[in-house]
């Protein structure tokens, strides 16, 4: 009955469809496994998408980053400006000059004014009364010109016509301030000397990005309309020069030739108007050191994103080894039925190979959409980072292109293994092992090919000139050499120490080792291949990690300069000012005077010597050499720090800036005189100076042309010499740095004057840092400190800057972005643990047997879930321990290419909590994927499974 009820039609129509080539096989293999090839080709699909994410968003950040910078500096290549600064303007025909030279491609003009803003009146429409005008910058640019050099962010609106007159563009901030919007007027007018109001039609809102409230608020104008309001026709403060050729050394020779033809015209304003003639001082300067950032940081950024999509599909390649592996291990009965049957050891490895690569076909197709939407999402969580969505062609080919290789290299060496099955392995499958040797053979060529990245990264050019692909080369094969070595060390890694692991992992779960080890002893190299899954994934988030702490440590801005300036306008005894260095919340603290002097002897005229004292360009700065070298950080572009200090202690000596140097011709040895009143003193320069972290300050609130004008005439003395050679003995300029932990609440407000407290920046007024007399507003810890040295002082009229948010906002952004950046190795992470799952689920099919006869002999249904978690913790562990081991030298090495890049060499340092808490996550994933392979272990039917044998 039963036999004719098998051979009825209707049984006949459950029968799956004849065979019509062998190849099918393969399909056969994926719909007996289907929740294996569903893992392995979601591993591709991750990889692929992750590459993809990553290479967009390297295009959105380079665009974003390209977009911002060249806001700052412009497409300029060349600039010449007025040696004296923002007050110093020339004339326009410099333009037509610089237009002359070969190679140059274009040119444009700029000025730059201090003017008087105001709404107009609700009730009229006129201009406000004088008290409704704030002081702003407007820029006058020359429309027609002014994009092809810089770009705007337009929130409203658009850019300025270059046949139109008194049409403006605003800092959206100032429009939400004045409630106007386009469309409306906005009044300007000149205070020096003070003019009739303009008004100027609102044509565009510009979003513009600012780092801090005492950024001065800006406004764009024609050049034309600027110059008329300022009553300064013909009259510019910058010419802006593009390239043909933009290489470093035809950037340098133009400059060279500009400066010999402005050399000329010079000597022709001299002869036209006498030999005695004051003509204006011109500087050439070039935008190569900018442009050399701005490459450095896309080069590094590159760099970051290449190693992040690497280590992905490097993960993706291990796991799909891992599990291909497994799967030649579970068909050597049926392979070698195969072979016994007449097919070919070809044969046999293109079927392996046919099982591959339709998963990589599929993973590939399913993980380009998966990376887009991943850059999609990231685009909205973090837009101010990456701007907007961007999509890199050469992205997605190498996403296709690594997706397909992976599949291709992860299924080639089971292929080779199922080329090497004899028919005799049809009748002993487990007899396979990999033998020591080939472990030793595999060990020794990782080690020489780590040896070869240190040899490599030695000789790996700065990218810089035409050595930029040759950096690019050397740098990917430097990584590729790294991975790869410790890829071929993991296998005679588990063999030897993950016996180790394996006491480990028994000893928590309180499980015999024997029961642990089979899987490290049968198959080194494939659960070498689940570890090197999780070694890179983790190496990557450790190496991030480690590299931000190291920049982080080694960014010198905070020793550069100091939390806080605190600024006196009336001279105040020293004495009186030192006395604030022991106040609580004070640390790091030194004093300076600051006064007015003239290289030539004051007028007798009372008219004539008020106006030389009005000129605030020349200032001496009287320091306390040893603390104020302490707290402000210095370099010396001649001449020694200690050199100086031992001059400046002797007394009669002075330094100098690099602009003082540039603009009066003086350098190291050279002596300079000054009349302070009546006064004369000559100095020798001790020292040329810069200061990195003040120039980061005042690019950061925006004063970079300001500090240039009063730079050019400073000195800095000793207050010894100050007191000997003019008699003073006061103090005005204060820098310190805040000591919070020393200031309790109760030392800070039980001394602050109620006055304080209740004292507030007016509702919708702008903060700004100088405030006059009185305490400044605010109950911050910052304010409470500042308002108890200005009660000590006597509240004088003063003026008070904090870098302290400077310095914070550079930590957050380097946090932010490892942050980001870890996420992607977090994904890496994900797809490891994926394959362990598949390793795991392998395991527990292929030993569904062993479990069986452990359940028959007492083995409790909990004991079989934790040798199976255990298994999972023992590959975790190898693999987090070979991942920090790679993370510690990824780190170095990433630190290495920050000084190639860029020139600063962070010192090596270890986030030890963050360093752990990625191991344990690591370690965590892992067990979390051996949860499900472990549960259905543990259920397995014994009695089905017996009655099999």
């Amino acid at each position: 009955m039963s036999c004719a009820k098998a051979d009825s039609p209707a049984s006949s129509n459950h029968k799956e469809p004849a065979m019509q080539h062998w190849l099918q096989i393969a399909t056969r293999n994926w719909r007996a496994r289907p929740g294996r090839a569903a893992l392995a080709t979601l591993a591709v699909a991750l990889g692929v998408g992750v590459v993809a994410w990553v290479t967009c968003c390297y295009e959105s950040v380079q665009r974003s980053v390209t977009h911002v910078v060249l806001e700052w500096i412009g497409r300029s290549h060349v600039i010449i400006e007025a040696t004296e600064g923002v007050w110093a303007f020339f004339g326009e025909e410099v333009e037509s000059i610089a237009a002359q030279v070969p190679g140059v491609k274009a040119t444009t003009v700029r000025t730059r004014e201090y003017v008087y803003a105001a709404p107009p009146d609700r009730a009229t429409g006129r201009a406000p009364s004088d008290d409704q005008f704030i002081r702003i910058e407007v820029t006058g640019v020359a429309p027609e010109k002014e994009l092809t050099f810089r770009t705007y962010k337009l929130a409203a609106g658009r850019f300025l016509d270059p046949a139109a007159r008194g049409e403006i563009l605003v800092e959206k901030l100032i429009a939400d301030e004045f409630k106007l919007g386009l469309g409306d007027a906005i009044f300007l007018r000149d205070n020096d000397p003070p003019g009739p109001p303009t008004p100027f039609k609102i044509v565009g809102l510009v979003d513009r990005r600012r780092a801090s409230l005492n950024q001065a608020v800006m406004t764009w104008a024609a050049l034309k309309d600027v110059q008329a309001l300022c009553t300064l026709p013909g009259k510019i403060k910058g010419v802006d020069i593009m390239l043909h050729d933009d290489s470093l050394a035809n950037i340098r020779a133009t400059a060279d030739v500009i400066r010999s033809r402005l050399a000329e015209r010079d000597k022709k304003l001299k002869a036209a108007a006498g030999a005695n003639a004051s003509v204006e001082s011109l500087e050439v300067k070039t935008t190569e050191a900018q442009h050399q950032r701005l490459g450095a940081a896309r080069g590094l950024l590159q760099f970051i994103m290449m190693l992040l999509g690497c280590v992905v599909l490097l993960t993706a390649l291990f796991i799909i080894l891992a599990s291909m592996g497994m799967g030649v291990t579970e068909q050597i009965t049926e392979l070698g039925l195969l072979r016994c049957v007449g097919v070919t050891r070809m044969q046999a490895a293109m079927l392996v190979l046919c099982q591959t690569l339709p998963i990589g076909l599929i993973g590939t197709l399913v993980g380009l959409p998966l990376g887009l939407a991943l850059q999609w999402i990231t685009v909205q969580v973090a837009s101010d980072y990456l701007g907007q969505m961007a999509i890199s062609g050469w992205g997605l080919a190498l996403a296709v292109a690594g997706g397909l290789g992976a599949t291709v290299l992860g299924g080639a060496v089971p292929a080779v293994g199922a080329f090497l099955v004899s028919p005799v392995d049809a009748t002993r499958p487990q007899a396979t092992h990999t033998t020591p040797r080939l472990l030793v053979v595999l060990a020794v060529f990782g080690a020489v090919l780590i040896a070869a990245q240190e040899l490599i990264k030695t000789r790996i050019p700065t990218d810089a000139g035409n050595a930029a692909g040759a950096f690019d080369a050397l740098a990917l094969a430097s990584l590729l050499a790294l991975y790869a070595g410790f890829a071929l060390i993991a296998p005679i890694c588990v063999a030897l120490v993950g016996r180790l692991f394996v006491h480990v992992a028994a000893l928590a779960l309180r499980l015999r080792p024997q029961l642990l080890g089979d899987e490290i002893d049968k198959a080194p190299i494939r659960s070498a291949a689940v570890c090197c899954g999780l070694m890179v994934g983790l190496s990557l988030i450790v190496g991030l990690v480690v590299w931000a702490r190291s920049v982080k440590a080694g960014w010198e801005f905070p020793k550069e300069f100091p939390d806080a300036l605190l600024y006196s306008y009336d001279s105040l005894p020293l004495d009186e000012v030192r006395a604030l260095a022991t106040m609580p919340g004070i640390t790091k603290f030194t004093v300076a005077d600051d006064f007015a002097f003239t290289f030539t002897k004051p007028s007798r005229l009372s008219l004539f010597r008020a106006m030389q004292q009005m000129d605030p360009s020349q200032r001496c700065l009287a320091i306390e050499p040893e603390e104020g070298f302490r707290i402000v950080k210095l370099t010396f572009l001649e001449g020694s720090e200690a050199d100086a200090l031992e001059k400046l202690k002797a007394g009669g000596h002075a330094l100098v800036t690099r602009e003082f140097a540039q603009a009066r011709r003086k350098h190291l040895g050279d002596r300079v005189t000054i009349w302070v009143d009546e006064i004369k003193a000559t100095f020798t320069i001790a020292g040329v100076i810069a200061s990195p972290g003040l120039d980061i300050a005042i690019s950061f609130f925006n004063a970079s042309e300001y500090f240039q004008f009063y730079a050019v005439g400073a000195m800095i003395l000793t207050q010894a010499d100050a007191q000997a050679k003019f008699g003073r003995r006061y103090g005005k300029l204060m820098l310190f740095n805040f000591d919070f932990a020393a200031n309790d609440s109760s030392r800070v407000a039980g001394g602050t004057p109620a006055v304080v407290r209740q004292s507030d920046v007016k509702p919708g007024a702008r903060p700004n840092f100088s405030l006059g007399p009185g305490p400044i507003p605010g109950d911050g810890p910052e304010e409470r400190i500042v308002n108890q040295m200005l009660e000590r002082l006597g509240y004088p009229s003063k003026a008070f800057v904090t870098a302290r948010e400077l310095k914070q906002q550079i930590d957050r952004n380097i946090d932010r972005v490892t942050l980001l950046l870890s996420a992607i190795p977090f994904v890496g992470l994900v797809v490891a643990a994926l394959g362990l799952a598949n390793l795991m689920a392998a395991n527990v099919s292929s030993r569904s047997r062993q479990i069986a006869v452990l359940r028959s002999l007492g083995t409790t249904r909990s004991q079989v879930l934790r040798i199976v978690m255990g298994e999972a913790m023992v590959l975790g562990l190898l693999g987090s321990a070979m991942g920090l081991a790679l993370g510690m030298l990824l780190g170095r090495t990433s630190n290495h290419m920050t000084y190639l890049l860029s020139g600063f060499q962070p010192p090596f340092q270890i986030p030890w909590a963050l360093v752990a808490a990625s191991a344990a996550l690591s370690t965590t994933l892992c067990l979390l994927a051996a949860l499900v392979p472990a549960r259905l272990a543990s259920r397995s039917n014994v009695v089905a499974v017996l009655s099999s044998l």
